[in-house]
Parts: structure tokens; C-alpha cells; sequence
């Protein structure tokens, strides 16, 4: 396929093959864009995250001069550290979220009744617009002999112990084992931790984060261990054993990022929907004369002159099928999604524009049943080109008569005034609407209450 406007010209064999290495390279690595790697801009991502385990509780005592057997005085273990989802103003894509995600375990209790210091919580910074949902965590398929676990490692991954002190020896006839009472008490709260935990809300995360600072505690620390003071008791006044921490919870979840703006531009590749942005406000998307110029959504902000502000994202190209994922079509539709105003832009300089608003709002409508029933607007871009433009949006104003068209040239700037001051006005709308309807949402739950 051969670039129009690019001179003919004829190369020798050796030429011609080295030209067919070079295309070759150059579109592998195209296809190596489009398929997502190497992308600055990522917006879908899987994460694996693991709260803090819980610090060991200690096994102390007392000492000092003309006092050889004290009290015990083994600290607590420190609780493990949360992890945090929190959404940013200044975090634009989710490209700096590694795959696990680990909070700091907690201290472990030291002698003389110093508790251990609590781990520090894991804050993930993601942009506003992200959308955390739960996956169910499938179970990895083990040999049986992994879970044959020695008695005597059982014991070390739960307990702690006085050093040189043997928890197996046979105690005399009629003698009290403190351990095993310790063990059963253990047990007793394992079992109400379990019955709590089915009482709690047991469904899946599914939050969207749309506000600044926003955020949600997705995997919880563990709880630390007790010191041996905790099973001090009238009988056994030497302890010589305390806990372990407890694990912190283990959870997989998937980040999904649709940006959030007040208007959406959506084209077909090579409508001008960059120059178009650049045009009215502060953004610098990258522009060229060819298709998909645009691989990641751009928002640039609107601002007038009494300090009134809104938001425009650029959509990438839209094509034939793009509801159906053809191309990258899902990761271009999923930020369309929130847009409160969408904003059609079409080619008058093309063979027929209104055919190509049709293939706009079928993808659309098939992507999202009601996505085109918000309100909308059509910039019929590419204007100066008058010989073809003319004639086409006459046609297209034929076709089209529930819409609002607004003629511009995004290259030149013509007409800009008259855009933006028509998207100010709806937005402006859509937002009295917003804010009427969480007025009548809080005046309700007043009543309620």
C-alpha cells in the first residue's frame, strides 16, 4: 500500500528488497503500538495485593539484680499494614502499578513491654476515573505433599517459644499443660474470626473512584501476635510461649481508568479531532495528516475569560466495528463512557460525512445501549476545504435535523469562538441538571430519615 502524495520512484533489486526489510520492521512495529506494548498510556491493568502480616509477639521476663524471676513482659506484634487505592488529580495513566502490590508487615514486640509499631499502609495513587473490581483468586493446583506439613513446623509458623524449651516432654501425671490450654484458647478465637467473617459483607469490590481523594481499603493488614504476658493466668505464672502475627488478606483486582471529562470528542481517524483540541484549549496533542495519530485519550481544559473551566478529551479514531474490539475499539469506547456532552466530529472534506456520523452512533449504541441519547453536537470540521465541504453540508444538514452542526476549521481556527461558546452553554446544562438532581436526592434521604 502506498502513501498518496509521496513521489514514484524505482529502485534497483537490491534496493527494492532492502525497502520491503525496512516496511516489513517498520510495520511490525507498528503493529507492536497498536497491540499495547512499549504504550506510555496504559488503562487496564491486573494487580495482585497483599496486606502486611502481623509482627510476632516475644517471649520475655523480667530480670534485675536480687530479682531472678520477674514477670513476663514480652510485647505485642505490631498489626500489618492496608492497602490503599486512592485517586490523584495528578496521576494520569496506570503504568506505574507493578503486578503485586505489598503493604509493610508490623514490628515485632520486643522485651520489657514494648509493643511493635504498626506497618505502614501501601497508598496506589490512580488517576480520578478508575473503577477497582475484585477477581475471584483461582486456587493454584498443589501436589497433596505440599500440604503435609510436619508437626513440629505447624508449631513454628504459629507459635514462639522460650528458648531450650521443649513444649513435647512428658509432663508429670496431674500436672496442668499450660501450652495445650493456650492452644484451645487459640482456637476458640480462630473459630469466632471465621464466624465473624462470614457474618461481614462477603461480596466482591467493585468501586468507582470519581472524586479527588477518594479511596478504599481493598486488603486489610494482619492482626500481630500476643507477648506471653497474654496468657499469664493465676495457675501458670510463667508463660513461656506467644504468637505468631496473623497473614494479611491476599486479593486480585483489576484497574480500569475511563477518563472523566465534561465532553467527548468522537471521530472517525483523520476527522481533525487533535487540531480540534489544540484549537480551544490548553492541550498539545500530537497531529499529523494520516490515521491514528491519537493512540491514548488527551484532556485538555477550556478556560474563559471569567475564569469558567470545562474539560474536552480527544477519543482516538473510532472504526467499523469497534464495539466488537476491532482494532483497539474497547480501549477507546471505555472513555467515552463518562463523557457528559458527546461532540461528533466529521470531515465535511470527505466523500460522505453523514455516513460516517451513522458508523459513529451504531458503534456507540452497540458499545452502550443509551450512549447516544445524551446530548450532543456536531462539528462539521475541515471547512476551508469550500469546493466539497459546501455540497456535503448541505447534505448533511438534510439528514441530520435533531442535532446542533457547527461548521469549523480546527486548522486555521475559524469559528472557534462560536464552538466553544456552544459547548459552555450545554455544559452548563448538564451540570444545573447534575446538581438539581443530588438536591432532591439529599432532601429525600432527609425525609427518609
Amino acid at each position: 500500500m502506498f502513501n498518496a502524495g509521496l513521489p514514484i520512484r524505482f529502485f534497483s533489486c537490491r534496493h527494492f528488497h532492502t525497502c520491503l526489510i525496512r516496511n516489513a520492521s517498520s510495520d511490525a512495529a507498528y503493529n507492536y503500538k497498536l497491540r499495547g506494548k512499549g504504550r506510555q498510556f496504559i488503562d487496564l491493568v491486573r494487580i495482585v495485593a497483599k496486606g502486611g502480616n502481623g509482627g510476632d509477639g516475644c517471649v520475655s521476663f523480667h530480670r534485675e539484680k536480687f530479682l531472678a524471676k520477674g514477670p513476663p513482659n514480652g510485647g505485642n506484634g505490631g498489626r500489618g499494614g492496608s492497602v490503599v487505592i486512592r485517586a490523584c488529580e495528578d496521576e494520569t495513566t496506570l503504568r506505574h502499578l507493578g503486578r503485586v502490590c505489598s503493604a509493610k508487615r508490623g514490628q515485632n514486640g520486643l522485651g520489657g513491654g514494648r509493643h511493635g509499631t504498626m506497618g505502614a499502609d501501601l497508598v496506589v495513587k490512580v488517576p480520578v476515573g478508575t473503577v477497582v473490581r475484585e477477581r475471584v483468586m483461582q486456587p493454584r493446583k498443589q501436589e497433596d505433599d505440599f500440604y503435609k506439613v510436619e508437626q513440629e513446623e505447624a508449631l513454628e509458623d504459629r507459635w514462639v517459644f522460650f528458648p531450650r524449651e521443649d513444649q513435647d516432654r512428658e509432663l508429670p501425671e496431674g500436672k496442668v499443660n499450660f501450652f495445650k490450654q493456650a492452644q484451645r484458647t487459640m482456637a476458640q478465637e480462630d473459630k469466632y474470626l471465621r464466624w465473624r467473617a462470614r457474618q461481614e459483607d462477603n461480596t466482591l469490590v467493585h468501586v468507582d473512584l470519581t472524586e479527588p481523594d477518594q479511596e478504599v481499603i481493598i486488603c486489610r493488614g494482619g492482626a500481630g501476635g500476643y507477648g506471653n504476658p497474654h496468657f499469664l493466668t493465676n495457675e501458670n505464672r510463667s508463660p513461656k510461649f506467644a504468637t505468631r502475627g496473623r497473614k494479611g488478606e491476599t486479593r486480585e483486582f483489576e484497574l480500569e481508568l475511563k477518563t472523566i471529562a465534561d465532553i467527548g470528542l468522537v471521530g472517525m481517524p483523520n476527522a481533525g479531532k487533535s487540531t480540534l483540541l489544540g484549537a480551544i484549549s490548553n492541550a498539545h496533542p500530537k497531529q499529523g495528516d494520516y490515521a491514528f495519530t491519537t493512540l491514548h485519550p488527551f484532556v485538555g481544559t477550556v478556560d474563559f475569560a471569567d475564569t469558567y473551566q470545562l474539560t474536552v478529551a480527544d477519543i482516538p479514531g473510532l472504526i467499523e466495528g469497534a464495539h466488537r474490539n476491532i482494532g483497539l475499539g474497547h480501549a477507546f469506547l471505555r472513555h467515552v463512557e463518562r463523557a457528559k456532552i458527546l461532540v461528533y466530529v466529521v470531515d465535511l472534506s470527505g466523500e460522505s460525512p453523514w455516513e460516517d456520523l451513522k458508523t459513529l452512533q451504531s458503534e456507540l449504541e452497540a458499545y452502550r445501549p443509551g450512549l447516544t441519547k445524551r446530548q450532543s453536537l456536531i462539528v462539521a470540521n475541515k471547512a476551508d476545504q469550500v469546493r466539497r465541504a459546501k455540497d456535503n453540508l448541505e447534505q448533511l444538514q438534510e439528514q441530520v435535523a435533531d442535532i446542533p452542526i457547527v461548521t469549523v476549521s480546527a486548522r486555521y481556527e475559524k469559528n472557534i469562538l462560536k464552538l466553544t461558546s456552544t459547548m459552555r452553554k450545554m455544559v452548563e446544562k448538564v451540570r444545573n441538571e447534575e446538581e438539581e438532581a443530588k438536591r432532591l436526592a439529599l432532601e429525600k434521604e432527609e425525609e427518609d430519615l
